[in-house]
């Protein structure tokens, strides 16, 4: 490995493509493994979070660089890599010494880290797509912390996160983002754009996170009961919270009949809030 190293003596000869061949050449599928080589496709995804001068930025799962080689051409503070794959882990360590000090490698399931281990103000990241809601999920707790998350998902799975009541796609998940934060579609992604390709086609979302009062916890859980069974009525999943339920929801504009696919995501807010007192 390290003879394959010394072949690199500076980061602008580094491309995603020239590591994956120098080194791995293959992809491990119980990591969600799908690598993106195309340096227009990697810039644009960086650009897409803004000016990063003098920021701390993070992402999971570089595999071999497209998007970490993009960001460190950028005039950032640090960028620190998550990955639980040893052997790209074991990359980086070595290639690391072309950034001057900007690269730092942490060899660990980013579902595992706590906190204060890294507090990025930009998350960046090609997320792997069988643990991508899972990690939205846990940054979304404490999302205004950061300032910027540029992030790839399954399409499916984006088309969720900026739905709007009434369709298919609008949940739980659909509420707690855009309660959260601003959520913006970047850009498509066809499988043909990575090795290997996925079955699905993929999506870019930016999220600029708010500060909100609401208790998450408590927003969550209303939530979890709210849509665990989307063809039931509000006034039936949400009795336990307040007996007077549908007086809160006619206040609101809604009749008892309504159902939480048909509720905004600033009515849940009003809505939640009456239910906390």
């Amino acid at each position: 490995m390290e003879k394959r190293q010394t072949l690199f003596h500076s980061s602008d000869q580094l491309t995603a493509k020239k590591v994956f061949d120098t080194f791995q050449n293959r992809t491990t599928k119980k990591f969600g493994q799908n690598f993106l080589f195309d340096t227009n496709i990697n810039r644009k995804i960086v650009a897409s979070a803004g000016d990063l001068a003098g920021k701390v930025v993070m992402e999971v799962g570089p595999g071999p660089g497209g998007i970490t080689l993009e960001i460190l051409k950028r005039p950032i503070k640090k960028l620190f890599i998550v990955e639980i794959d040893r052997r790209w882990a074991e990359v980086w360590r070595g290639l690391s010494e072309l950034f001057n000090g900007k690269l730092e490698v942490i060899e660990k399931d980013a579902l595992k880290l706590r906190e204060e281990e890294v507090s990025p103000q930009v998350i960046i990241s090609n997320l792997p797509y069988n643990v991508s809601t899972v990690l939205l999920t846990k940054w979304l707790a404490n999302f205004d912390k950061y300032e910027k998350l540029v992030l790839m998902f399954q399409k499916e799975v984006a088309d969720r996160l900026y739905a709007k009541p009434s369709t298919k796609s609008y949940g739980k998940l659909s509420v707690l983002t855009q309660w959260k934060s601003e959520v913006e579609k970047v850009f498509d992604l066809d499988s043909g754009c990575f090795t290997p390709p996925p079955k699905v086609k993929s999506t870019v979302v930016k999220f600029t996170p708010k500060k909100v009062s609401e208790d998450y916890n408590f927003f969550s859980s209303v939530l979890n009961d709210a849509f665990l069974h989307r063809r039931k009525l509000l006034v039936k999943t949400l009795r336990k919270y307040a007996e007077n339920i549908e007086e809160i929801l006619e206040n609101l504009g809604y009749s008892r009949l309504v159902r939480a696919e048909e509720i905004s995501v600033k009515d849940f807010q009003k809505l939640i809030s009456c239910l906390r007192k």
